[in-house]
């Protein structure tokens, strides 16, 4: 297996068809359908379907497509690191963003990288955790920021954050003022929340049957902004990370927070890696720097909660 078979490959996943891909990579169709059939050779399956009016992949072809690019991408940054000079960081690195902290984290982390590693090129997402670990396993990510990692067994997680919850509703839905609430007050409101293989959703319920306290979730929905427009119309009441306050307009007068105590709940964000997986010079800094972003967040105050740990 060679990296031009692997090239080759994708280039014709991409078009779903040799020739097209024989044209656009300028490679005799011949000498492209032989590196494929050497490809499949080599490794005992076959990865297209070959149709009158192109090709689709098989289910390994799949399995293939999803590691080859991350394959291309690493070498490429291999390169990178050994021709670029000693010690400066450089290259692209993948990153994924947990989804409540995204739009919180993602102009003070480019302005970072910006500043500081002017070499590294970020390629940002953000997901959920279901989503960010299927990407870490089959090799999609560099480096995830995630919460509640450690219910993921087989990935390497670094604790870095933890973020407590408030209960978000319209404040004239809210029986008196305060700046708290009882796990067990919540009761019987309409509660929006996303499904059951979200871990916020996880965390609150387990919190729910711990206490005897069900829960009345009205709503599934996995959107954030879904989530906030049915709290800002008055529909549902949210529980979420406080950090909601600095986003999509929850700190509106129309909203109330209640920071959600007896018992308060609480989740942590870490930064998850693939274990085993050789790290670049590149993610490595990145990390750091989500954790140096982090810590400028939470001592100025812009984001609640607190670091629990320094390095990555």
């Amino acid at each position: 297996m060679t990296p031009r078979q692997l090239r080759y490959f994708l280039e014709i996943a991409h078009c779903g068809s040799f020739s097209v891909a024989s044209a656009a990579l300028r490679v005799a169709q011949p000498a492209l359908s032989q590196h494929v059939a050497s490809l499949e050779s080599e490794l005992g399956v076959m990865l297209f379907d070959r149709r009158a009016k192109g090709v689709t992949l098989t289910p390994a072809g799949e399995r293939l497509k999803q590691r080859a690019a991350s394959i291309l991408e690493q070498l490429d940054a291999l390169k990178t690191d050994v021709a670029g000079p000693p010690g400066k960081p450089r290259g692209p690195v993948r990153v994924c963003l947990s989804r409540s902290l995204a739009r919180v984290l993602v102009a003070p982390l480019l302005r970072h990288v910006e500043r500081e590693l002017p070499d590294v090129r970020l390629l940002l997402s953000s997901a959920l955790s279901s989503e960010v670990r299927t990407a870490l396993e089959t090799r999609q990510l560099d480096v995830a920021l995630m919460p509640n990692a450690f219910e993921l067994p087989g990935l390497d997680c670094t604790p870095i954050y933890e973020e407590g919850f408030s209960l978000f509703g319209r404040a004239s839905l809210f029986e008196r003022p305060g700046k708290t609430i009882a796990f067990s007050a919540i009761g019987s409101r309409p509660l929006v929340a996303p499904d059951r293989d979200h871990d916020l959703r996880r965390l609150i319920e387990r919190t729910a049957i711990d206490l005897n306290c069900p829960l009345n979730v009205k709503y599934e929905v996995n959107d954030p902004d879904l989530n906030y427009a049915l709290v800002r119309e008055g529909l549902a009441f949210a529980i979420l990370p406080a950090s909601a306050t600095l986003d999509l307009g929850m700190h509106d007068a129309a909203i109330a927070e209640r920071k959600v105590i007896r018992p308060a709940i609480t989740r942590v964000q870490s930064i998850v890696r693939v274990p085993g997986e050789a790290q670049t010079a590149a993610a490595q800094a990145v990390g750091q720097a989500l954790i140096t972003v982090l810590q400028a967040l939470v001592k100025t105050k812009l984001l609640g909660g607190r670091i629990i740990t320094a390095q990555p």
